[in-house]
């Protein structure tokens, strides 16, 4: 499981460099809107993989199987939808996220969801290379809270 997060961060972390050094504008601009549709789509592989870690071997099959199809459901993982998802496995989790990540991560973590959205419907969106590249340093922070809660 950490392999293949690690390995999929790597690729995010190579793309927005590419990203960086696109000399057109318009072009940096497209590329950051399909780099905020990977991220959002990572942070959901992540807390999928954190979860399955998790049940593995702690749980009856049918627990585990209920778990895994629950889990494969979870997308636009907002602060909302993401704290009800931490809840539901144990209240704890949900307040230590809440207590351990800042503000500016939550506030990321929401824009890359509403931005998400809207690219995908073809709504207005606030993304720029500046904007997602933040973002992106923010989630990494998300992510790192969430490995600390969703262990064994």
């Amino acid at each position: 499981m950490r392999l293949r997060i690690d390995a999929e961060e790597k690729k995010l972390d190579n793309l927005l460099d590419q990203i960086r050094k696109v000399d057109n504008d318009e072009l940096q601009a497209h590329l950051s809107k399909y780099f905020c549709v990977k991220i959002s789509g990572y942070l959901e592989n992540v807390l999928k993989s954190l979860v399955e870690a998790y049940s593995t071997g702690t749980c009856p099959k049918p627990i585990k199987t209920y778990i895994d199809g629950s889990v494969k459901s979870i997308t636009n993982l907002s602060e909302d939808k993401l704290c009800t998802f931490l809840k539901k496995f144990d209240p704890d989790w949900e307040l230590r996220f809440l207590s351990t990540i800042s503000e500016r991560e939550l506030q990321s973590l929401n824009s890359i969801i509403s931005n998400r959205n809207n690219i995908s419907h073809g709504q207005q969106d606030n993304i720029s290379y500046t904007y997602v590249s933040q973002y992106y340093s923010d989630l990494k922070g998300v992510i790192k809270v969430l490995k600390d809660i969703v262990k064994k």
